[in-house]
């Protein structure tokens, strides 16, 4: 064998090597942005869900108020969802004139979360009150 042999040999080898090293770091990637995205999703439907469902007020006609919040439908919230076949759980906060209340579960240290705000309307002592839905998710 000749040297110019060995080293398109050598080149070829460093080439593969690189190819493989680069795949593997943008795979670990990949899968690291794909998985934001989707907690970033879940979240997101977790808060529609609670400000245009489960959390709306219904008035004495029996119409339904998206954004405008019944705090009195807190209590019996459950915090946790499953979503695209997977699991979340949830924290919310809800601020309003000088008060901010927390409802749920603490988000766990060890693990991704994510938040998201949304202006809101609240329900108080019949009458409407500027509010924000603060809404923290993680994989359960």
């Amino acid at each position: 064998m000749t040297l110019t042999q060995i080293l398109k040999m050598l080149v070829a080898c460093i080439l593969v090597i690189t190819f493989i090293l680069v795949s593997a770091s943008a795979y670990r990637q990949h899968r690291t942005t794909s998985a934001l995205a989707e907690l970033t999703d879940a979240t997101s439907t977790i808060a529609t869900q609670l400000a245009v469902d489960e959390l709306a007020y219904v008035d004495g006609a029996g119409n339904k108020y998206s954004y405008v919040l019944d705090p009195g439908k807190l209590e019996n919230l459950t915090f946790e969802r499953e979503i695209g076949g997977e699991n979340f759980e949830f924290q919310i906060s809800l601020c309003y004139e000088s008060e901010n209340r927390t409802f749920g579960l603490a988000p766990p240290e060890n693990r991704t979360n994510c938040s998201l705000v949304v202006a809101c309307s609240l329900w108080l002592n019949d009458r409407f009150q500027l509010a924000k839905l603060g809404v923290i998710a993680w994989h359960a």
